[in-house]
């Protein structure tokens, strides 16, 4: 049997038809039945001992990674703008949450004494170890109102320092973003220019170039930046308009509404897309490794000189093996990626509805969705991170 017949195991539904040709047209014979059964199962078992040895190498060359401390990821992570934002992002809504339920405990510490509140602060300034002693159980409850008083306080401090910070991170993109869209203006014009009055391809040429994902992606980007923007300015009081200021903060979350729904469908199509790659490369394992059966069936013999070559083969295409585990491997990781995108991007949908359509919520809701989108971009950037440092290159 020509053994060039398997040089394309690459083309895998041609090669599964045709295995199962091989297997239905196996030899029936009556004679010596039992001894020729003996022989190419023992084959086959061998080839499949084979096969496994050299499919377990190539996964444990794949493993065989760099280890990585945790601090260096999270020194990784922190060295890029995007860690800063997720871990100044996680932080911002623990502190909300916290001051939730500390305010929550302040509220019921009063209700059951209401007096501890009429006379808080002229208590507190002639607090002294006589009044103490008298009114111990009193004084306790106005030291634990103090404390958490004291503790909204501050936490409202960091948490409106640490969103500033946030948007300061992302300031600054706007002339970016209009140079580029003026750089496609001036290719558009130049090609319209070139073609001469021809309304066809005038309209051809249109549609290549606006019309199509990549530029409502760059429309989105420039409508967020600039009320984003514009936002920060108001922050730092250099406008003061009221009614201007409350539609550019009703247009800076419809903005991001309109982000996160590109990114979802974005993200949605890379993921199916990797699904169907892992499949072809499964469907390429699983077929060679069914073609090697088949072989060592169909030439049963102990001399035969297919099964020498096949076994010959297994070790000369181990690198095959590694490289195909390896991809495997890397898709199984760019999946594990894009979900987190997708379950962070569905956090920040929930999130950013209460906003669009001024929804009443209970009091926590957004914080809860912003850090569950906080958390899982963060487990992102930290599945990115360990495999950069854990790459030979890094």
């Amino acid at each position: 049997m020509d053994t060039s017949s398997y040089g394309d195991f690459y083309t895998s539904q041609k090669l599964v038809n045709e295995f199962h040709m091989l297997q239905d047209s196996l030899p029936i014979t009556m004679e010596d039945k039992d001894g020729h059964d003996d022989d190419n199962h023992e084959e086959a078992e061998e080839v499949t001992r084979a096969v496994a040895l050299e499919v377990a190498d190539a996964n444990k060359t794949v493993e065989q990674k760099v280890l990585v401390r945790n601090i260096d990821i999270l020194k990784r992570i922190f060295d890029t703008l995007g860690g800063k934002d997720r871990i100044a992002k996680i932080i911002k809504y623990v502190l909300d949450l916290l001051k939730l339920c500390v305010a929550r405990s302040r509220k019921s510490i009063t209700s059951w004494d209401p007096e501890v509140l009429q006379y808080y602060s002229k208590v507190l300034k002639q607090l002294n170890f006589r009044m103490a002693l008298r009114h111990p159980v009193t004084i306790a409850k106005i030291l634990t109102v103090a404390m958490l008083r004291n503790f909204e306080s501050k936490a409202t401090l960091v948490s409106t320092n640490l969103s500033l910070f946030r948007q300061i991170l992302r300031f600054g993109g706007t002339p970016f973003r209009v140079a580029a869209l003026w750089k496609k203006l001036l290719l558009t014009t130049q090609q319209l220019s070139s073609q001469k009055g021809d309304d066809i391809s005038a309209l051809a040429t249109m549609n290549k170039i606006w019309l199509n994902e990549a530029s409502l992606g760059d429309f989105i980007d420039l409508y967020y930046g600039i009320m984003d923007e514009l936002m920060l300015m108001h922050k730092f009081k250099l406008w003061s308009h009221t009614g201007v200021h409350k539609w550019v903060a009703k247009h800076e979350a419809l903005s991001w509404y309109y982000d996160i729904l590109l990114g979802l469908k974005k993200n949605w199509c890379t993921l199916q897309n990797l699904k169907h790659a892992q499949l072809e490369l499964e469907i390429q394992a699983q077929v060679k490794r069914r073609a090697l059966e088949i072989s060592s069936r169909l030439h049963g013999r102990g001399t035969s000189p297919i099964k020498r070559q096949l076994l010959q083969d297994l070790h000369v295409e181990n690198s095959t093996d590694s490289e195909l585990a390896e991809r495997l491997a890397s898709l199984q990781r760019e999946k594990t990626v894009v979900y987190c995108d997708l379950v962070r991007l569905s956090f920040d949908f929930l999130a950013d509805t209460t906003d669009v359509f001024n929804m009443k919520t209970p009091p926590g809701t957004y914080a809860i969705l912003s850090l569950a989108s906080g958390l899982t971009g963060f487990v992102k950037l930290w599945i990115n991170a360990k495999q950069d440092l854990s790459s030979p290159a890094a």
